[in-house]
């Protein structure tokens, strides 16, 4: 779901599925609880947008990283003064048990730096595995983050509207910086067609639910299903218009001119109306174009074959 701002004029009335079902509809206490409800109730998880803390995890790295440069010192200056050392000793960088059996006290040295290393590196390595992921989270989107905020707030209006801010202190602007946030949920395409799914009054088909006067659900599934519903009828219509044209035209240069006409018009609605990619879009015109050209080669052969009177 979308987290969409709405004005209330436009408001309809939905069914509360828990007075549906008999049961009282629960109320959290205002704060953490109702919150942590509000975001896990979209079935779209549209609301899991939280701080990834970039500045944070940027020093965090920047910290292990000068540990594991010191750690490296620390073992390049043992190996240095070792490596001039008697050739017993020396049989330590050659042979591990050696290494873990001996008793020299610079040798014991090295091992308990050697395990620093081992759990540093660790812990290093899985932060940037950690930060890898984050950064390639989606963004949320402006709107939900701009109807999320108003509704933390407690701006929201109308009588079940809310009119007490969901978090005092720090927490309070937990949203202000959007290039800081990430959203945890599936991302969803996002096309032309999408965005004309979601113009006013076209995005009423999408509607899920009310959460007060001034914000209303859309379903995310119910955009991408008419999108797709959307996307065969004007592949269907490309190219049934495209095949009647031509069969209704006699004229073979007309024809192959109408051929190209439609083959333009047909890549030009894949590129702004969908987000194929480059190697998707020449597949796709390609094979469309084809069959026109089937279609006209046959009707061609067909009136050759025809004895003329």
């Amino acid at each position: 779901m979308r987290l969409k701002l709405w004005k209330s004029q436009e408001r309809s009335v939905n069914p509360d599925p828990d007075l549906e079902l008999g049961q009282a509809p629960r109320n959290f206490i205002n704060g953490f609880p109702s919150v942590a409800a509000f975001i896990a109730s979209d079935p779209d998880n549209s609301f899991f947008i939280y701080n990834a803390f970039h500045r944070l995890s940027s020093r965090n790295l920047l910290y292990l990283e000068a540990e594991l440069l010191d750690l490296q010192k620390q073992q390049d200056d043992l190996d240095f003064r070792d490596s001039r050392r008697d050739p017993d000793v020396q049989q330590c960088f050659r042979s591990w048990t050696n290494l873990r059996t001996s008793g020299d006290p610079d040798q014991v040295k090295r091992m308990e730096l050697i395990e620093k290393i081992r759990e540093k590196l660790k812990e290093y390595q899985e932060a940037l595995v950690l930060q890898q992921t984050v950064l390639k989270m989606e963004k949320p989107q402006s709107g939900t983050v701009e109807a999320l905020k108003l509704w933390l707030d407690g701006r929201s209006e109308g009588p079940s509207g809310r009119h007490a801010p969901s978090f005092s202190g720090l927490m309070a602007h937990r949203l202000d910086d959007e290039n800081n946030l990430v959203a945890m949920h599936p991302a969803f395409e996002k096309d032309w067609l999408a965005r004309l799914v979601e113009l006013p009054y076209l995005r009423l088909f999408c509607l899920d639910t009310h959460v007060d006067e001034s914000i209303a659900l859309f379903s995310m599934r119910k955009i991408n299903r008419a999108v797709a519903i959307i996307s065969m009828v004007l592949a269907v219509v490309l190219l049934i218009v495209s095949i009647v044209t031509l069969y209704l035209v006699t004229n073979n240069n007309t024809r192959l001119a109408l051929i190209c006409v439609f083959t333009v018009i047909f890549a030009g609605s894949i590129h702004l109306l969908t987000n194929a990619k480059r190697a998707e879009l020449f597949a796709s015109t390609a094979a469309y174009a084809a069959v026109l050209v089937v279609f006209v080669s046959g009707s061609l052969g067909s009136q050759s074959c025809c004895p003329r009177g």
